[in-house]
């Protein structure tokens, strides 16, 4: 699933909404963690719920995602 919008991020919690490559079914994901390891791994092994499918089943690559303050940034 990719995600399509960020929101209500306090520090490095927050909520997104994501999309399934596959069959298009939309779903929010509400205590998301801001971090690399969250974007890089976590996400595109996220399955939908409709068709059972991740990006990662797809085959598909995973969008380059940045954090909104660094590693190294204690907030």
């Amino acid at each position: 699933m990719k995600v399509i919008n960020r929101y209500n991020q306090f520090r490095r919690d927050l909520d997104i909404d994501m999309e399934c490559e596959g069959c298009g079914e939309k779903k929010t994901y509400k205590g998301a963690y801001d971090d690399d390891n969250f974007w890089v791994n976590v996400v595109p092994g996220f399955k939908c719920d409709k068709c059972g499918k991740s990006s990662n089943d797809l085959g598909l690559k995973s969008e380059d995602t940045h954090t909104k303050y660094a590693s190294w940034e204690v907030v």
